[in-house]
């Protein structure tokens, strides 16, 4: 990754979530996704169908802001000192199917739910947009 994607990225989780430094190298692959993952050892040559390029899909750098992940909150979750959210059961059940949240918070915000971290929403002083994909979804009545 460049450095100047590296230091973009940092920028984003300081000033969003206040996190101080990461422990893992970031790649940016396409459409601006970036990707977080430990170097090792491990070379596959020419073995079909490993890809060493990518990671964890960690988060998307948006015009706005960076916007993790499911996974990237899982990660940045832990490391976060401001713009958690936490939420109830009833709550999380539905971002969990895909709505948004009321709340007055606006800016990118991390989602937790008792102690596990479930996605990033952005705010808007109204609702917290959710971000889930479909294919993620809740859709089986609970």
């Amino acid at each position: 990754m460049s450095e100047d994607v590296k230091v973009t990225v940092l920028k984003y989780l300081k000033e969003q979530f206040g996190v101080d430094r990461i422990d893992f190298e970031l790649k940016k692959g396409g459409k601006g996704k970036v990707y977080a993952f430990r170097k090792c050892n491990f070379d596959p040559g020419d073995i079909e169908g490993i890809d060493t390029y990518h990671g964890i899909y960690l988060g998307r750098i948006e015009k706005d802001g960076f916007r993790l992940s499911i996974e990237g909150s899982f990660i940045i979750g832990p490391l976060a000192t401001k713009n958690v959210v936490e939420i109830g059961d009833a709550t999380a059940m539905q971002w969990m199917k895909g709505n948004g949240i009321s709340s007055n918070v606006k800016g990118y915000v991390i989602l937790k739910w008792r102690n596990f971290f479930v996605g990033c929403g952005k705010g808007n002083g109204k609702v917290i947009k959710n971000f889930v994909p479909g294919d993620r979804r809740i859709t089986a009545k609970y």
